[in-house]
């Protein structure tokens, strides 16, 4: 992969970049963009990496990009195209495997069919229809506190009742990232005996966070010690000046999960051109590589620009775990069940 600008410049690079893209003329090509809460306006990272792209966008393009961020994300396009109205939206940047497999059926005819599948690495792949083009990808580990724990080495010492009350986990009912791990334990344990574990390991005090981006902020001040997260939190803590002996990665026997994210052109796209050069832009190296910073997304393609340190702050796994999106859209509906039933007997 290619590197330019060191890492530790990057934090007010964003922000000069920012300011170095905008322009006062208003641009004659629009696209509507709908994306996750979490990546365009939970937290002030994914706020930066939102304007970015819509800046970098237009600079490249003179197109004007604006997001969508409807609750239920994908969901609510999906609701739309079931109900036979217009989706009112060019294409949806943050489709995850599990999210389609959920989706399935119902997304017939949604998505038009993608361009740009021979610059994205085989590995990351995951629609069989090849509607929606990947853009990033994370290792989903845990991060924790060296001050205070050794971290578990393997999945079955993860749930032992003395990490329970130091554990911040994102609910898989509410959360991309959760619902990955949920899905890494069933395939690891069955879906029985993983959710036997999980009501045991929240009995036990495991404290259960709506948001990823809400349990990275209560772990950043202070709650926990052990944090389901990605392999690339320490690069914000180092971003950030934080304590960094906070922020070590662990993974679970040697292995990660891996998480995808993409980006889907619907296909009554008002602008479809428009959005198909979005979706080219978003696989373009510097993008990549600027992505990956901002956001802590790993890069899809081989030649990303990323900073010279960037390995120095991102770990990488002995293996990595990929989701079989065919187990998911045969058995996510009911594991997400499972689930349900899980956390209402822990609590009950």
């Amino acid at each position: 992969m290619r590197r330019r600008a060191l890492l530790t410049s990057l934090a007010s690079g964003a922000l000069a970049g920012l300011a170095g893209c905008a322009d006062s003329s208003t641009p004659a090509e629009t696209l509507t963009a709908g994306a996750t809460r979490e990546f365009v306006a939970s937290s002030p990272d994914a706020e930066v990496a939102g304007n970015w792209l819509a800046e970098e966008f237009r600079a490249q393009t003179e197109t004007s990009l604006s997001w969508e961020t409807p609750p239920g994300a994908l969901s609510a396009y999906v609701a739309r195209h079931l109900q036979g109205a217009a989706v009112d939206a060019d294409a949806f940047l943050g489709v995850t495997p599990s999210a389609l497999a959920t989706a399935r059926d119902r997304t017939d005819g949604l998505f038009a069919a993608a361009n740009g599948y021979d610059r994205v690495l085989d590995a990351y792949e995951f629609d069989p229809e090849e509607r929606v083009l990947p853009v990033t990808r994370s290792d989903v580990c845990l991060v924790y506190d060296e001050t205070r724990i050794d971290p578990p080495a393997s999945f079955a010492s993860f749930f032992s009742p003395e990490y329970a009350p130091l554990t911040l986990v994102p609910d898989p009912r509410t959360d991309a990232l959760g619902r990955a791990f949920f899905a890494w334990s069933v395939r690891e344990f069955g879906l029985a005996d993983a959710c036997e574990r999980w009501r045991a390991f929240l009995d036990a005090g495991a404290h259960l966070v709506a948001s990823s981006t809400a349990a990275r902020t209560a772990y950043r001040n202070g709650l926990g010690a052990l944090l389901v997260g990605t392999s690339t939190t320490t690069l914000f803590a180092a971003r950030d000046r934080l304590d960094l002996e906070r922020y070590r990665v662990q993974f679970l026997d040697g292995a990660a999960y891996r998480h995808v994210e993409g980006v889907g052109r619907f296909a009554d796209a008002a602008n479809p051109e428009n959005a198909d050069a979005f979706t080219e832009f978003l696989l373009e190296p510097n993008v990549q590589g600027r992505l990956a910073v901002l956001t802590g997304a790993l890069p899809v393609i081989e030649d990303a620009a990323l900073p010279e340190d960037f390995d120095q702050y991102v770990r990488t796994p002995d293996a990595t775990v990929n989701p079989a999106y065919d187990v998911l859209a045969a058995s996510l509906d009911d594991w997400l069940a499972a689930w349900q039933r899980t956390v209402t007997a822990a609590r009950a």
